[in-house]
C-alpha cells in the first residue's frame, strides 16, 4: 500500500496543501491501510472500518477526523462510498410538535386555487412520504398510480397518505396545462401550450420558498424547512414503534449507515 500513498501524497502536494496538512492525512490513511491489511477496499470493508472507529475511540472528533480524511481519498479514488460524520449533540436535530405540524400543513387549504392546492399536496408529499426536496420536484404525473393510490418511481413504490391523495385528485383535475411534472411553476406552465416544453418544474430554492412562506403564517412564526420536516416524520415514526430498517426504508436512505445514525440522533 506504501505506492498508494505515494501516489496519495503527490496529489495533494498539487492541491497546494500545507505540508502539516499533508503529514496529517497521509498519517491517517496509513492507519487505514494498516487496518485494512492488503484487503481490497470494499464498501463491506469500509463499513466494518466504521465500526472499528466506533469501538476503538470515545471522542466524536477523533472519529470524524478519520472519516472526513478517509472520505477525501475515496473520493480521489473515485468512488461513490462516503462515510456520514457523527453529530455532537442530539438537540442539533429540530422537530414539530403534533399541533405545529397540524397548523402547518393545514395552512395551504386556506387558498382554494390551482397554487393553493399544489402547495397543499406539495406539503403533504413533503412530510409523508420522507422524499427529499431533490426528489419531490422530479415526480411526474406518471408516476402516479390512481388505482393503489401510489408514487411509482422504477421499482420503488411510495403509498400516499389519504389526506395528500385526497387533495393530489382536486388538483389533477385543475390541471388544464400540458406539462409532465407534478409540481410546475404555474408562470412557465403557459410556454407547454402549442408544443414548446422546456423544465418547468419547481426548483429546489422555489421548495424552500413555499416551505417558509407558510411557516411565517403560523402564529407565533416558526423556523421550518424540508429537513425539520423530515426530521419530524422521522420522530414520529421512531414514537410509533418503527426500528432502524423500517426508518431506512420509510426515509429512503441509501446507506445503512447512515439510518442507524440518523435513528439514533432522533
Amino acid at each position: 500500500m506504501k505506492e498508494e500513498i505515494r501516489e496519495y501524497k503527490q496529489y495533494l502536494i498539487s492541491l497546494g496543501l500545507k505540508r502539516s496538512s499533508i503529514k496529517n492525512y497521509v498519517w491517517h490513511l496509513g492507519k487505514f491501510f494498516t487496518w485494512l491489511d492488503n484487503e481490497q477496499i470494499t464498501e463491506k470493508k469500509l463499513k466494518e472500518y466504521f465500526e472499528y472507529l466506533l469501538h476503538r475511540y470515545e471522542k466524536i472528533a477523533t472519529i470524524n477526523l478519520r472519516l472526513i480524511i478517509l472520505n477525501n481519498y475515496l473520493k480521489y479514488l473515485k468512488k461513490r462510498f462516503r462515510y456520514i460524520t457523527l453529530t455532537h449533540r442530539k438537540e442539533e436535530l429540530e422537530v414539530l410538535s403534533v399541533k405545529q405540524l397540524q397548523n402547518f400543513l393545514e395552512k395551504p387549504s386556506k387558498n382554494s386555487n390551482i397554487i393553493g392546492l399544489r402547495d397543499k399536496v406539495l406539503l403533504e408529499l413533503l412530510y409523508s412520504t420522507g422524499l427529499k426536496v431533490s426528489k419531490i420536484i422530479l415526480l411526474k404525473k406518471e408516476y402516479i398510480d390512481g388505482i393503489k393510490n401510489e408514487i411509482i418511481i422504477n421499482n420503488d413504490i411510495i403509498p400516499i397518505h389519504p389526506i395528500a391523495w385526497s387533495y393530489l385528485e382536486k388538483y389533477l383535475e385543475k390541471r388544464k396545462d400540458n406539462s409532465p411534472w407534478l409540481f410546475i411553476n404555474f408562470d412557465k406552465a403557459k410556454k407547454y401550450q402549442g408544443g414548446k416544453k422546456e423544465n418547468n418544474y419547481l426548483t429546489v430554492r422555489s421548495v424552500e420558498r413555499i416551505v417558509e412562506k407558510y411557516a411565517r403564517k403560523l402564529k407565533p412564526i416558526l423556523r421550518i424547512n424540508p429537513q425539520i420536516l423530515r426530521n419530524t416524520l422521522a420522530y414520529n415514526l421512531k414514537k410509533e414503534g418503527v426500528k432502524e430498517k423500517g426508518l431506512k426504508q420509510a426515509l429512503h436512505f441509501k446507506s445503512k449507515i447512515g439510518a442507524e445514525h440518523y435513528y439514533k440522533r432522533i
